[in-house]
């Protein structure tokens, strides 16, 4: 031992005697301070030292310039030696310590982490021997293999953790000895030093076990420096939490977790005893507020971390910060959009958040000025604090439904706090962004049963118009609304937008759209239309004696028994903007095997019912119709589900309309006045539909071959085509016949105006049998392609000319009153039957196409020419080469005077220019640059979404061939 404290004097004399400029202590001498120290003979040496002209004070320059300079495991070593001095018993604890000393301990521990041998274990190749920090079995530090020349060989070593660990260990224990109150400066640096240990520590440790250590011994020195014998407990909390804020705010780091669980478990423990440690925690989160990072992940990060703060505080200081964020919606951009941020989180953590417990009620809840807020930046000048706020108020509102007492008082603060929601939802739903527009969807869904009653009927418009949106998320999430509003009302304007928003979508580019376009007109149209139809309807007695529907008309009575509002429902879907997609979906379902016998036995059942309401108000049964749109869709599922339809259900209803036919008192829903300014659809024409098509398929199941089977269709198709056709002669002879004697009459008499009136109920009846009897025409082309039309094709022609006027049309036959202006159903009717012929015979077609393009453009009707452009879309197709010198004809329809061909003209063509059907794409392209727009949102909005897909690329266009294009023009 004598040896060790000779070579110990030795060397301080030596650095003595330099100390103009120290140099560190050697590794032997420390070394031997280290083994004095274990065994506790350090008192020794002090003893020795003021013989050899030392004191204890000679020890700092050389170990401080150890921690200043020294390689990484010689300064650990000297911080060790450093701290186990100032711990020995007896030792000269103040001469020994001094602020400088100090500061260069601190800089020491740092530098550990920084050591160029310190590489990040996932950036470096590791070697069965190395790397990482030395645990406990790897008590000697290694040499790296390859020394830069110069460079020390200890300063390529890795020293062993377990070295840091007692450093941090013997500082904890230094603290309980020396108290900083009088070093502020040491104090703060200090604190700064420890709070960043686990910082550091992440891009280094690859061993768990190791930081978990670490972080423990860190959260022990910092609890010690919280104590008052270390200063003011303000200062220094303040000073501590200020230093940890660092590793709070960090983004997917172990050293977040430190930082967060040391305030919530020690510090918030300790703010219960100490009125100073309180305050500063209390306002810690406000200070991470304003250090919270920009971007979106680190954001959400802070949230979550200022969350859990705010989670363990007490009550009261909750809201206190509530109120606080509550200004801060009101402040700069970026505070705007935390505070929208931290709105809900606040209000799902906090306890009754709109007062439903407390006695001053609602108004005066926090929770309730939090909303608020939160709504008013839902009309932020930043677009993306307007997107952030109307998610969060979704997600509020989903939070909200959960405990019914704030579902209550939620539904009455949005009905009569004149938050203004539907206007709100109106504007963002249009909005420039489109996070902005989807998150005002999302919000939309949510508020659909919160708000109750009934929908606001611009708001369904907009989210109709939003299911066109070029974005197929936003797509996506208009639909998921506006089937939330289905789901919920029943009412007719909600009806009506679905029907006509959502099925066109089964046509959409984007196939998982298909899909569920499917999925809800299955469960939304189809499951309801079953749900009614197998009703436990009360029979015609009971009606009579039920006092509440007796006194209703039969109309009443029909739609009281069948619920949700499904005769609507089926009324809606023969509009002829619906009925093609209503088809496909039906089509495509059936072809899954999705389509359930119940929905026909459903069908069947709603209008055996409607048949035995009308019979118990007495009513004649040559005057009853079925409710529109059931036999409609009965037609489409029953090529599916054919052994669902009962043949004694088809047999009476094709008995009822052979049994009153020659009376001509089936009746057509266009009998008072003939709205043609609606598309010819009506009941009858779904009649004849579902028998053609039930004819066919009992003719193909009783034959035995195909060939038979063919036989059977054209035999009974040219048995009806022949009747047919004498039920136009006869109308066309009566109506010259009319013409003939109304030519030129003297004022009649009261006997002759008898005979007028019947006269006109006998024009009417067969007005009202040759539009069913052309209609028929049409559907047993579709059915029999080849069918004999030689007798029908003169008078079609002759009705379809009979408003045209030149040199060849006026040596035909024709009346002298025009068919278009006397009989326009019958006009109108004639013209998509000779369109379907058409498309049968492609040499009628190149005769009469030009005549279909001539009515195009002159007729007034804008029910037909909205007819002849969905012909003109199916010539497109069939006959590409004769119609694509028309295009630009058809195109001059994107300006019609009438919304609906605007909007019908520009979907075909649109969907001509995507099956790549037509080749004046330069035209077209022009053309429908007007549709950007045009007075209706809704085209504008389909507009968008065609350019939209133009240059994403999907119908085959560049940005440069549409500018050559535009050079060309």
């Amino acid at each position: 031992m004598d040896e060790t404290i000779h070579r110990i004097i030795s060397s301080l004399q030596t650095h003595h005697s330099l100390s103009s400029s120290p140099t560190p202590i050697s590794s032997q001498t420390l070394s031997d301070l280290q083994t004095l120290l274990d065994n506790q003979d350090i008192q020794t040496l002090f003893d020795e030292l003021p013989p050899n002209n030392l004191s204890p004070l000679s020890l700092l320059p050389p170990l401080t310039s150890a921690l200043d300079s020294g390689p990484a495991h010689l300064s650990l070593s000297a911080s060790k030696v450093y701290l186990s001095l100032l711990l020995a018993p007896n030792s000269p604890v103040f001469t020994l310590f001094t602020p400088m000393a100090f500061f260069s301990l601190l800089r020491s521990i740092r530098r550990c982490f920084k050591n160029p041998s310190f590489t990040p274990p996932d950036k470096r190749a590791r070697k069965k021997k190395g790397g990482g920090w030395a645990g406990p079995s790897r008590n000697q530090a290694r040499n790296a293999e390859d020394c830069q020349a110069g460079e020390e060989e200890g300063e390529r070593r890795e020293f062993d953790a377990t070295v840091l660990f007692c450093v941090l260990e013997r500082l904890e224990l230094v603290l309980g000895l020396i108290h900083l109150d009088r070093f502020p400066d040491s104090l703060k640096s200090l604190i700064q030093t420890v709070a960043e240990i686990p910082v550091m520590a992440v891009e280094v440790s690859g061993n768990s076990g190791n930081f978990s250590k670490l972080c423990d011994l860190c959260s022990r020195i910092l609890s010690e420096l919280l104590r008052p014998e270390h200063g003011d407990q303000t200062v220094s909390a303040a000073e501590v939490l200020k230093s940890l804020s660092m590793s709070i705010l960090l983004f997917k780091s172990q050293a977040r977790a430190f930082g967060v669980g040391f305030v919530v478990k020690r510090v918030m423990g300790m703010a219960k005893d100490s009125g100073e440690i309180k305050k500063a925690i209390v306002n810690l989160p406000k200070y991470l507020v304003h250090k919270a990072p920009e971007k979106a992940e680190g954001r959400a990060s802070a949230v979550e971390a200022i969350m859990e703060i705010v989670r363990a505080m007490e009550y009261e200081d909750q809201i206190g910060f509530v109120e606080y964020v509550v200004k801060m919606t009101q402040g700069k951009a970026q505070l705007r959009l935390l505070a929208v941020d931290l709105v809900p989180m606040l209000m799902m953590s906090c306890r009754d958040p709109l007062g439903v417990n407390l006695e001053t009620g609602v108004e005066n809840s926090w929770g309730l000025r939090c909303l608020e807020a939160l709504v008013q930046r839902c009309s932020d000048a930043t677009a993306g604090i307007r997107a952030r706020a109307l998610m969060n108020v979704a997600q509020l509102v989903g939070f909200l439904s959960g405990d019914d007492r704030c579902w209550e008082v939620l539904k009455g603060v949005m009905k009569s706090s004149g938050m203004g929601m539907n206007e709100l939802l109106r504007k963002r739903c249009t909005d420039e962004k489109a996070a902005v527009r989807k998150a005002a969807l999302v919000l939309i869904s949510k508020l659909i049963a919160l708000l109750g009653g009934s929908c606001d009927e611009d708001v369904l418009k907009t989210i109709g118009m939003a299911c066109s949106d070029p974005l197929v998320s936003i797509r996506k999430a208009a639909v998921s609304a506006l089937s939330e509003a289905f789901r919920t009302f029943s009412d007719d304007s909600v009806t009506k937008e679905w029907l006509h928003s959502i099925p066109r979508l089964i046509a959409d580019n984007e196939s998982s759209i298909q899909e569920e376009c499917e999925n809800l007109f299955l469960e939304l149209v189809l499951e309801r239309v079953t749900r009614a139809g197998h009703t436990n309807f009360p029979n015609s007695k009971s009606f009579s004696n039920d006092p509440t529907v007796k006194a209703k008309s039969f109309e009443r009575e029909v739609e009281f028994i069948f619920p949700e509002g499904v005769l609507g429902l089926l009324r809606e879907i023969c509009n002829s903007e619906v009925m093609p997609w209503v088809k496909k979906i039906c089509v495509s379902l059936g072809k899954k095997k999705r389509l359930k016998p119940k929905l026909a036995s459903a069908l069947q059942n709603i209008i055996r019912t409607s048949e035995s309401v009308w019979l118990s108000h007495s009513r004649p049964i040559e005057k009853w119709t079925a409710p529109p749109g059931a036999w409609l869709l009965l037609s489409e599922v029953s090529a599916f589900l054919s052994k669902a339809v009962d043949w004694e259900f088809l047999y009476h209803h094709w008995k009822l309309i052979d049994k009153h036919e020659p009376d001509g008192e089936v009746r057509s829903p266009f009998q008072q006045g003939f709205a043609d300014e609606d598309v010819v659809g009506t009941y009858e024409s779904d009649s004849v539909n579902a028998h053609v098509k039930a004819l066919r398929t009992l003719c193909k199941r009783k034959a035995l071959t195909i060939e038979e089977a063919d036989g059977l269709v054209k035999k009974w198709v040219h048995q009806l085509l022949s009747k047919a056709s004498r039920v136009l002669d006869m109308f066309m002879s009566k109506d010259s016949e009319g013409n003939k004697d109304t030519g030129f009459l003297t004022p009649p008499t009261s006997g002759i105006k008898k005979g007028q009136r019947a006269a006109a109920d006998t024009t009417f009846r067969l007005l009202s049998q040759a539009i069913i009897a052309t209609y028929t025409i049409g559907s047993l082309v579709i059915v029999c392609p080849l069918a004999d039309l030689k007798a029908i094709i003169p008078v079609l022609h002759t009705i379809i000319t009979s408003g045209s006027s030149g040199p060849k049309l006026n040596k035909l036959p024709h009346p002298v009153d025009s068919i278009k202006q006397t009989a326009p159903s019958l006009y109108i009717q004639a013209w998509l039957t000779m369109g379907k012929i058409c498309l049968a015979d492609g040499k009628l077609a190149k005769r009469y196409i030009p005549l279909f393009v001539q009515e195009l453009e002159k007729s007034d009707c804008a029910a037909l020419r909205n007819n002849i452009v969905v012909m003109m879309a199916d010539f497109c197709i069939r006959y590409t080469a004769l119609v694509d010198c028309y295009i630009s004809k058809i195109t001059k329809c994107l300006r019609d005077p009438c919304e609906l061909v605007r909007r019908q003209t520009f979907i075909l063509l649109s969907r001509l220019l995507q099956r790549d059907y037509v080749k004046w794409r330069g035209v077209l392209f022009l053309r429908f640059l007007l549709s950007l727009v045009d007075e209706s949102e809704r085209i504008r909005q389909q507009a968008d979404f065609l350019f939209g897909n133009i240059l994403k690329g999907c119908y085959g266009f560049t940005l440069l061939s549409l500018h050559k294009i535009h050079s060309n023009r």
